[in-house]
C-alpha cells in the first residue's frame, strides 16, 4: 500500500505536522509505503472554474500551471489520499481547500458518455487537531473529505483527530494510541 499525506498546516512544527507524523511513523512501521507534500512549500493556485480540465480524459488536464500537476500525479499513484490540516474556522487552511478543490479536476465529463472519475482505486482519509473538541470542530472538514470520497465513487476510511490544548505537546500517550489505531484500520482498508 502507498499512501500520500498533504500537509496543510501553515507553520512549520505545527502539531498537526506532529500528529502526522506519528500516523506516517506507524504506517511505515506496518510495510507502507508513505509520500508526503508539505503545501507551505508549493504554490498552489485556487480554482478558477474554466471547466477544461473536464474534456481531458486522460490526465488532469488542468489548465494552472502550478504545483498542482505534480500533486495530481502522486495521488494517481497512491492508494491512500490523507488530508492533513489543523482546524481554521471549522475547515482546513486554505492551501488544503485549495488542493481539494483542483481534485474536481479528475472528474471528466466527456462529450456524449458516461462521466467518469480518474480516481478509482484510491481511498481516503484525514487528519486534524483543533483547539476545541474535534467531534464538534472538525465535523466540516470530515463532511467534505467524506462528500469529496462519495462524488468519485471512492472509500472514506475516516479520521484521526487531536485536541490542541496549547501545551505544545500533542504527543501524548493517549493520542499517540490514537495514531497507531488508526494507521492500523488505513492497513486493514485494503486487506482482501
Amino acid at each position: 500500500m502507498k499512501a500520500f499525506i498533504i500537509h496543510g498546516n501553515t507553520r512549520s512544527n505545527s502539531n498537526t505536522e506532529a500528529l502526522a507524523r506519528l500516523f506516517a511513523d506507524e504506517l511505515t512501521a506496518k510495510g507502507a509505503e508513505v509520500a508526503q507534500v508539505i503545501l507551505r512549500y508549493k504554490n498552489i493556485m485556487t480554482c478558477v472554474g474554466c471547466g477544461k480540465c473536464h474534456s481531458v480524459a486522460g490526465g488532469f488536464g488542468c489548465v494552472i500551471n502550478d504545483d498542482m500537476h505534480e500533486i495530481a500525479r502522486e495521488i494517481l499513484v497512491s492508494d491512500l489520499v490523507v488530508f492533513s490540516s489543523p482546524i481554521y474556522t471549522w475547515m482546513p487552511t486554505p492551501p488544503l481547500k485549495a488542493v481539494m478543490d483542483r481534485i474536481y479536476a479528475f472528474t471528466k465529463y466527456p462529450e456524449n458518455a458516461e462521466s467518469f472519475n480518474l480516481m478509482g482505486k484510491q481511498k481516503m482519509a484525514m487528519i486534524a487537531t483543533s483547539g476545541d473538541a474535534c467531534e464538534s470542530n472538525c465535523d466540516l472538514f470530515d463532511e467534505s473529505v467524506r462528500r469529496m470520497a462519495n462524488f468519485a465513487k471512492l472509500s472514506y476510511i475516516g479520521y484521526l483527530a487531536a485536541q490542541d490544548h496549547g501545551d505544545g505537546n500533542i504527543a501524548k500517550p493517549e493520542v499517540v494510541d490514537d495514531a497507531k489505531a488508526f494507521a492500523e484500520k488505513c492497513i486493514d482498508a485494503f486487506q482482501p
